[in-house]
């Protein structure tokens, strides 16, 4: 046999035992995790490598402003002298593998730089939101006679953001904003009438829940595929339908509107003269005040809030290996969980890179629907919870309409 030369073996040509030539498997290559640092338009990534220990992107569905955290060795001080961050100034980070498309997290605006001893670290934390914008000021303010899209856009002009995404046409008597921030009063508005909100650079987003229930799911993930799991599937506070009192200023009298297997119709009301009409409430009714004289507005509120609260009837946190494509307001499908596998909407993602961990996600989730099929005989304790018939309600063409299935017991 002739002798190898070196481009045999750079081919991953080895000598065998019996003196015949074979090669030598080819490693596959294995995703590497990696981030990418700007500091304002500059790209500061191979600077502040080797004191990076770890990158944190937390992206919410509503309630609150995005969240970046870079974490920085700072033996030598200079994080705290010559590097200082300025409070004010942007970062923008991609994350992910150098094997795939980078997952943008945005523009942020440094909110916070930590430093803690030992063992001298800096941690450089910012807001998708801004620490700049007007949204955090607190603001006394009465509505009338509006709409909801009407408040946030009169709300996203003042402090110079563009509203985006499609609000239904809700009719508004009377709204306060009682001494809140504009990012406080317009999710508690939104989680009023079904709507996520949060803001997101220069933009005021506002998504219907019913249409992001209503998405198909993008991504499966098995039981075997995750780190660690947390659900919990309760009974309490699940309600078989919402029931909302108006009562009309000008007349006093009290209307009572109910929401129930897709219908919204009065189920109670009093007299002028205010005495109480007959009306009894079941224990897993959801009951409500709101001043709202339209029948089609109260059937806006008591089925948000319906569904708000049956949402969390199964609801949790898994932690997989690092996902770019796992983002809030995607739905997903958790599969090899017995009775709480089902599509479930991502509330909120934090993707996290550190020199200890790689690259991981951790999604805090609901279920918006059961799987079409469950095997078996579909009996045992989830079927005795369902007996009550619950649904997934949402509004879809102007209509309420049921968005998710439940399992049901037969009457026999």
């Amino acid at each position: 046999m002739e002798a190898l030369t070196l481009n045999d073996l750079l081919d991953g040509v080895t000598p065998a035992a019996d003196g015949q030539e074979y090669k030598t498997p080819v490693a596959m290559a294995v995703p590497r995790p990696m981030y990418v640092v700007r500091y304002g338009h500059k790209d500061i990534t191979s600077d502040i490598t080797p004191y990076v220990t770890g990158v944190t992107y937390t992206d919410y569905l509503s309630g609150q402003s995005d969240e970046l955290s870079l974490e920085l060795e700072d033996t030598d001080g200079r994080w705290l002298d010559a590097w200082y961050p300025d409070k004010g100034d942007t970062l923008s980070v991609d994350i992910g593998y150098d094997t795939a498309p980078l997952l943008p997290c945005g523009s942020f605006e440094i909110d916070e730089p930590e430093f803690s001893f030992p063992a001298s670290v800096v941690t450089i934390k910012a807001l998708a939101t801004g620490i700049k914008k007007s949204v955090r000021t607190r603001v006394g303010r009465a509505y009338e006679n509006t709409t909801l899209a009407a408040i946030a856009q009169r709300i996203a002009k003042r402090n110079k953001l563009t509203l985006v995404g499609k609000i239904r046409d809700v009719r508004i008597d009377r709204v306060t904003q009682y001494q809140e921030r504009d990012v406080e009063f317009l999710t508690r508005l939104g989680r009023e009438f079904g709507y996520a909100f949060k803001i997101a650079g220069n933009k005021l987003v506002f998504t219907e829940m019913a249409d992001l229930r209503e998405t198909e799911a993008t991504i499966t993930i098995e039981r075997t595929d995750c780190t660690s799991i947390q659900l919990r599937d309760k009974l309490k506070e699940v309600y078989q339908e919402a029931k909302v009192k108006y009562q009309n200023p000008k007349t006093k009298k009290l209307v009572v509107y109910g929401a129930k297997d897709g219908e919204v119709q009065v189920v109670g009301s009093t007299p002028v003269d205010g005495k109480a009409s007959r009306r009894q409430v079941s224990a897993d009714t959801l009951k409500m005040t709101a001043r709202s004289g339209s029948k089609a507005t109260a059937q806006v509120k008591a089925q948000a809030a319906l569904d708000t609260a049956n949402m969390e009837q199964t609801a949790g946190s898994i932690s997989l290996p690092g996902d770019q494509r796992l983002v809030a307001g995607i739905t997903i499908n958790l599969v090899g969980f017995g009775r709480m596998s089902g599509k479930y909407l991502v509330g909120q993602a934090r993707h996290q890179i550190n020199r200890s961990g790689g690259y991981s996600t951790t999604l805090d989730i609901k279920r918006v629907e059961l799987p079409v099929s469950l095997g078996g005989n579909g009996g045992g304790t989830a079927a005795k919870k369902s007996s009550k018939g619950l649904a997934v309600y949402g509004m879809k063409d102007g209509q309420v309409a049921v968005v998710g299935t439940s399992q049901v017991s037969k009457k026999k």
